[in-house]
């Protein structure tokens, strides 16, 4: 493996990997007006997120919810993702990150991601059609039906 001796690049945001968080890093930066430049080790963007099944967990009643007759709170996707996390369950982190659900479907939104306002209603790891929205996990079951009320949280994307 070389050593880099000399740096001939100056910028305000260096990103390092252009999957899903890397390109969202950049997008963020770049709209504050920093200047921007991504390193990606890869032939191509998408990283680890590239093998994804493209969820994205987003609930406390999101439009593609409301859509598909669903009614969601906050704290019962907190309630859910607490259980459903075990042990390893941080609170303050899935506190933060269900309090901004909304706002990251409505970035997502703003970056021209389409959502179509539709459920999938069968079970299916990959849905093979283009509906949104989705039972991700074990929301329908014991205990977790006790917790929280069962609503589709995933919106898929393709």
């Amino acid at each position: 493996m070389s050593t880099i001796v000399e740096w001939h690049m100056e910028t305000d945001v260096a990103v390092t990997g252009f999957g899903g968080a890397g390109a969202s890093a950049a997008i963020e930066a770049h709209d504050t007006g920093a200047e921007v430049i991504i390193f990606e080790l890869a032939s191509a963007a998408g990283g680890s997120t590239a093998l994804s099944g493209a969820d994205i967990y987003l609930g406390g009643g999101t439009p593609v919810q409301q859509a598909c007759g669903y009614e969601d709170s906050k704290e019962d996707m907190f309630n859910y993702m607490m259980a459903s996390n075990g042990a390893q369950a941080d609170e303050a982190k899935i506190r933060n990150y269900v309090e901004h659900s909304l706002e990251h479907y409505q970035w997502l939104v703003g970056c021209g991601v389409p959502f179509k306002m539709s459920e999938h209603k069968e079970r299916a790891v990959m849905p093979l059609n283009d509906d949104c929205l989705l039972y991700s996990g074990n929301e329908k079951a014991y205990p977790f039906n006790q917790l929280a009320k069962p609503v589709p949280e995933a919106i898929t994307r393709k």
